[in-house]
């Protein structure tokens, strides 16, 4: 992957927009001597990067990739639960970044004179801090893998992304330098835009934020960098937008819109939009002040986007998702996996060179996700092409209805038409529900199950009341999400409360250390018993129904 090291020394000094270029490649190039130098003599090392600076983040994983190391992309605002779950999960061979304080307590890590990491005061930077032994999350010692052993990594390294899965547990997708690259070629082509200039106000760590960067990095583009409180506030107005692409959730460009940016947001050459569904309201205004929205449909099992609308299809009245990008063909499914035809609503069916590989796994068979498959990696890893998250990881060969192909590529996919050859391709059976008009473009009308989408961020129901429940101040909870203009979808409880002094303060305060902030129920609303039916089974559509009765105004 030294190919990555070429594009970042060749790079000119105005690249990086934020942040001094010379900087950035000292950073990258320590690091990648020094993970290259741990990398020796082992099968592949697992780097945690858990870095807040967004530019050394990219550094250091840009490094990390070029030293052929295996890579997780760490949120540095994870509670203790959440690394809890992470290191259980990955028990990684080192972890880079200013950790957060919750990691470094003793209570948590308790060989605590080995350590994790070590500051390097001269660069402000974290440096190396390689543990003898790994860690799991309660602390006990975890055997190294040694170069001689008999599970031998067989693939290459992976760049895994955080997500959610069904029981609410954090999981990593995994993808490899290919799918990654394929998605950036997919891009560049549906728009026919080479440099591709980023804007970036989401978190590299996502999806969303990563692929902004490697359009950038690749296609000889510049990159632009600042949080989106400070976007809000003015910053960064002073760059001339009209060769960027910025992207934002629905939530962000509501507020944009209302802190008077619409004019600054009219001038980008593409405003992607994705995430989470956006209301028709917020879509009308948009187009209204002559931005150039570009909704689009992805992701982090796709590597973003694998259908966008173009801006000038949006301005001309078109509220869909788009068309298919290059690197991919989407299809209807019905729940047997037939293929649906035009303006039938079926379940959204993926097959893209920017695939997934699978998700990370430690090996346990919980939920049924060890069913096929799998791949050893090293001792107690393994990797897997199935899934109960949601999203279902499938092989299977494309296929016609009635002898036509019923699904919409675009003309410049490598992928093959299902009667052009038997061949088994990889597939994804998404969650979510949706159509294909007669020009071949997608919208999306729901989700298949009752994951909530609030502000861009996935949030599954069972860790939130699981978290609830065990406050101790409830006997029942039932969380959904509702409407909500703003947010898409607001996380709401219904709960029977113990005792009668239970307030909703004492509720949300008991939550601050267990649960994300985006997680955190928005919405309160008491009842004396939720309606299940004989076998325990909560009627959703009626806890709907009173949640709604409860906040007319939400």
């Amino acid at each position: 992957m030294n190919s990555i090291l070429i594009d970042i020394k060749q790079r000119n000094n105005d690249w990086l927009i934020g942040f001094d270029n010379k900087q950035f490649q000292e950073i990258n190039h320590k690091l990648f001597a020094q993970f290259y130098n741990l990398s020796l003599g082992q099968t592949v090392t697992k780097i945690i990067l858990a870095e807040s600076n967004p530019w050394r983040f990219l550094a250091a994983l840009s490094a990390a990739i070029a030293a052929d190391c295996s890579v997780v992309l760490g949120n540095p605002n994870w509670t203790q639960p959440e690394w809890q779950q992470v290191l259980a999960l990955v028990q990684p061979d080192l972890i880079w970044g200013d950790l957060s304080p919750v990691i470094r307590q003793e209570s948590f890590v308790k060989n605590k004179g080995q350590g994790i990491v070590k500051t390097e005061p001269t660069m402000g930077v974290t440096e190396l801090g390689v543990c003898s032994q790994r860690f799991s999350a309660d602390s006990t010692k975890v055997p190294t893998t040694n170069a001689d052993s008999t599970k031998v990594l067989t693939t290459n390294p992976k760049i895994m992304i955080p997500t959610g899965g069904s029981s609410g547990k954090i999981r990593f997708v995994m993808h490899s330098w290919d799918t990654l690259m394929a998605s950036v070629r997919g891009f560049h082509q549906y728009f026919d835009q080479k440099p591709v200039n980023s804007f970036c106000v989401l978190p590299v760590y996502h999806v969303s934020g990563l692929m902004q960067f490697l359009r950038s990095l690749t296609t000889g583009g510049q990159f632009a960098s600042l949080p989106f409180k400070e976007v809000v506030a003015g910053k960064g107005r002073d760059i001339d937008p009209r060769d960027f692409f910025i992207s934002l959730v629905p939530t962000q460009l509501q507020r944009l819109l209302r802190a008077n940016a619409a004019n600054w947001l009219s001038q980008f050459h593409t405003v992607l939009l994705g995430g989470a569904p956006a209301y028709e309201s917020l879509l009308t205004e948009a187009r209204q002040q002559g931005i150039r929205l570009a909704p689009t449909y992805g992701m982090t099992e796709t590597a973003s986007q694998v259908v966008t609308l173009k801006p000038d299809a949006f301005l001309a009245g078109n509220n869909s998702c788009g068309q298919v990008l290059p690197h991919a063909h989407v299809t209807i499914c019905s729940t047997t996996g037939e293929f649906l035809g035009t303006n039938q609503i079926g379940i959204v069916t993926i097959a893209a060179e920017s695939l997934a590989l699978g998700y990370y796994s430690s090996g346990d068979k919980e939920d049924g996700e060890l069913t096929q498959n799998h791949v050893p990696i090293r001792a107690g890893v393994e990797e897997t092409l199935s899934s109960t998250t949601g999203a279902n990881f499938q092989t299977s060969p494309l296929q016609r209805n009635n002898g036509v192909s019923l699904h919409f590529p675009n003309p410049q996919s490598p992928i093959p038409n299902s009667h052009a050859t038997p061949d088994k391709i990889p597939t994804l059976q998404s969650d979510d529900l949706g159509f294909f008009d007669d020009q071949g473009y997608l919208t999306i009308v729901g989700r298949h199950s009752h994951k909530i989408i609030s502000g861009g961020e996935n949030i599954f129901p069972a860790e939130v009341e699981a978290a609830i429940l065990a406050t101790q101040l409830v006997r029942d909870v039932c969380v959904i999400g509702i409407p909500h203009n703003y947010w898409g979808q607001a996380v709401t409880a219904v709960y029977v409360p113990r005792a009668s002094d239970v307030s909703v303060d004492s509720l949300k305060a008991a939550l601050v250390n267990q649960l994300s902030r985006f997680k955190q129920p928005k919405y309160w609303v008491p009842v004396e018993q939720l309606p299940r039916n004989e076998q325990g089974k909560v009627n959703y559509e009626s806890v709907k129904t009173t949640a709604l009765e409860f906040l007319p105004m939400a």
